[in-house]
């Protein structure tokens, strides 16, 4: 019987080549999968950035960076027919301090393939099921006129075939804004834990796939963002992430983003578009509703899209 599912504080030059952000090892991994039409349009080179609800995925630190409170629901359809969905709600206690709760869940279902001794195809029996699922609370806080710092508290679950294995973990974050007031650097160390419970009783203990990032933001207009990441899973390679954000009409934000590990998916006939994503926002002031989406092209494993609504209160 076979089935398949798809599977700290660095600084580093940036243009480094690396492994698929989904690969590797270690347990729970695919709690390495954040959801966000913005960040994703932009390659997720998100960590210098982060002034929205969905900063809890990426650099909790952003948080003090809202003034209003802010809701955002996003779904994703992710590769080989994998749900994924979260929700952040972030409420900005005063001037110097924010708060949030946010959860993420991905799920799967397949059939199971039987296969004899001979290793010939047996038919299926029944279906095999997979499910991560995250709940968390946020605070960021105000340091200094250059520095903010942020931390989450998460508790993770996965289920795989009706085994299932828990974590705590947390993540920290600060953002740097520096000297030039177009420039600011945001530092993540993501899925720092501890093992609750394991798939059986024999308590085999998997390790956490903790993430380092560094990341930068260039904002030298009002209606232009560049950012850039340098990415790193504790264990493997590092890998850089660009991105661009343009705003040509109030209610209109264009995308596009490139991550540098595009040659994973390489291998057939949309090599060309491989590490490559793309996205359109939609600010609608007047509902108080903001509208993204995105695009990410993973090679011959096919397109990823991600849909996001924001709302403003």
């Amino acid at each position: 019987m076979k089935f398949r599912i798809l599977s700290l504080l660095l600084l580093a030059p940036l243009f480094l080549m690396g492994i698929d952000e989904d690969a590797g090892t270690t347990g729970l991994t695919f709690f390495k999968v954040n959801y966000s039409a913005r960040a994703a349009a932009m390659g997720n080179a998100y960590t210098g950035l982060s002034n929205d609800a969905s900063a809890v995925f990426f650099n909790p630190a952003g948080l003090v960076q809202l003034s209003r409170m802010e809701a955002t629901v996003t779904y994703m359809s992710y590769l080989d027919g994998i749900n994924c969905g979260s929700m952040a709600y972030a409420y900005p206690l005063d001037e110097k301090t924010t708060f949030a709760v946010f959860s993420k869940v991905l799920s799967a279902t397949e059939d199971k393939t039987l296969v004899d001794e001979y290793g010939q195809y047996g038919g299926t029996d029944g279906s095999f099921g997979f499910s991560d699922i995250i709940f968390g609370v946020s605070v960021a806080r105000y340091l200094l006129d250059m520095l903010d710092m942020g931390i989450n508290v998460k508790y993770l679950r996965e289920s795989i075939d009706g085994h299932t294995a828990t974590a705590a973990a947390i993540d920290v974050g600060i953002m740097h804004q520096t000297t030039s007031k177009n420039l600011k650097v945001g530092i993540a160390l993501r899925n720092i834990g501890q093992q609750l419970s394991y798939y059986t009783s024999e308590e085999y203990e998997e390790n956490l796939p903790t993430i380092a990032t560094v990341g930068f933001n260039l904002h030298p207009k009002d209606n232009l963002y560049l950012t850039a990441d340098i990415y790193k899973p504790l264990n493997y390679d590092y890998t850089g992430r660009i991105g661009m954000e343009f705003q040509p009409l109030p209610l209109l934000a264009l995308r596009a983003g490139y991550k540098t590990n595009a040659k994973d998916w390489q291998g057939g006939s949309d090599d060309a578009l491989s590490g490559m994503s793309f996205g359109l926002g939609f600010d609608l002031s007047e509902y108080k509703i903001k509208l993204d989406y995105a695009v990410v092209s993973y090679g011959d494993l096919g397109y990823v899209n991600q849909i996001t609504l924001n709302y403003i209160f």
